[in-house]
C-alpha cells in the first residue's frame, strides 16, 4: 500500500479514494484531522504511486488490510470512503470487521441504485475505453459553456442552480484526472468489479455491525441521492447526513463540513 499521505498521531483514521482518485484527493480533509489523529490515505492498485496493477473491491479491501500493519495502524480504524472508495471501505467491514471501528462513506457506492447506465456502458471495454479517452477530452471543453448556462439561469430558484454548479465543479474534477493507458485501464477493471461485486456488498450489508454514517450532498449527480437513502436504511443503525446544497465532491470542496462527522465517528468507533 502507497501512502500518499500519513501524518498526526492519534485514533487512526484511513482514507479511501474513489474512481478517478489519488490519495492526495484527501489533503484539505488529513489537515483538518491531523493534529489529533493518526490519517493515512494510500493511492489504490493502479492508480498515482501503487506500482501494483487494478483491482477489484473486495481486492483493494485485501491490500487495505495488509496495509493496516505495514503502514502500523492501530485497529480499530475509522475508514472514509468516498465513491467507490466507500464500496472498498464497506468490504473491508464486511471481512475485516477486526480492523474496523467506524465508517464514514461519503457519496458512496454500495447498492445497485448508485449504479446508472453510464456506468454499465464504460464497463464494456470496447465502448468504455473510447468513451473515456474521447468522453474527458469533450468534458473539458464543454464544461465552461455548461458553467455559464447554469449561472445564467438566474430566474431559476437558487435550489437549482446550486445543483448545476456542484454537477459542473464534479465534471471539471473528473476532466482534470489522468487520462492516461493507465488510468483507463484501470477504469476499467473498476467498473466492471463495481458491477459484479455490488450485489454481494449489498447483501452483506445488514450484518455491519459498527458505526455508520452515510454522508451525501443533496446536489450529487454521481450518485444519486436515493442510493444514499437506500444504503443508510440497509445498514443497521446508519446515521443518514445530508449536506444541503454539496456535491460528490463535497469531502475535497468543503472538508470543514466533514471533517466534524468523522472526528464523531472516531470518537464512537475507536475510542
Amino acid at each position: 500500500m502507497h501512502a500518499s499521505i500519513d501524518e498526526g498521531s492519534g485514533r487512526s483514521v484511513l482514507l479511501v479514494h474513489g474512481q478517478p482518485g489519488l490519495g492526495a484527493d484527501w489533503s484539505r480533509l488529513a489537515g483538518l484531522l491531523s493534529p489529533d489523529h493518526r490519517v493515512v490515505a494510500p493511492d489504490r492498485p493502479g492508480w498515482g504511486g501503487d506500482e501494483s496493477g487494478a483491482t477489484g473491491l473486495r481486492g483493494n479491501a485485501a491490500v487495505l488490510a495488509r496495509g493496516v500493519g505495514a503502514c502500523d495502524l492501530q485497529p480499530p480504524l475509522t475508514v472514509v470512503g468516498h465513491s467507490l472508495g466507500g464500496g472498498i471501505a464497506l468490504e473491508l467491514a464486511l471481512e475485516r470487521p477486526d480492523l474496523v471501528g467506524s465508517l464514514v462513506l461519503v457519496g458512496s457506492v454500495g447498492v445497485g441504485q448508485a449504479i446508472n447506465g453510464f456506468d454499465r456502458l464504460l464497463a464494456v471495454p470496447a465502448v468504455g475505453r473510447p468513451v473515456i479517452r474521447a468522453g474527458l477530452a469533450l468534458t473539458r471543453s464543454a464544461m465552461s459553456a455548461v458553467a455559464r448556462l447554469a449561472l445564467l439561469r438566474g430566474g431559476e430558484p437558487v435550489s437549482s442552480r446550486i445543483g448545476q454548479l456542484a454537477m459542473v465543479r464534479s465534471l471539471l474534477w473528473l476532466a482534470a484526472q489522468p487520462t492516461g493507458e493507465r488510468a483507463r485501464s484501470s477504469f476499467l477493471i473498476e467498473q466492471r468489479a463495481l458491477l459484479e461485486e455490488t450485489p454481494t456488498i449489498e447483501l452483506g450489508l445488514g450484518h455491519l455491525d459498527v458505526p455508520v454514517a452515510v454522508v451525501h450532498g443533496t446536489a450529487d449527480r454521481i450518485v444519486a441521492p436515493e442510493a444514499a437513502r437506500l444504503l443508510a436504511e440497509r445498514i443497521p443503525g446508519a446515521e443518514l447526513v445530508w449536506l444541503k446544497g454539496q456535491g460528490h465532491l463535497v469531502a475535497f470542496e468543503r472538508p470543514e463540513l466533514v471533517a466534524p462527522i468523522v472526528r464523531r465517528y472516531a470518537a464512537i468507533g475507536c475510542p
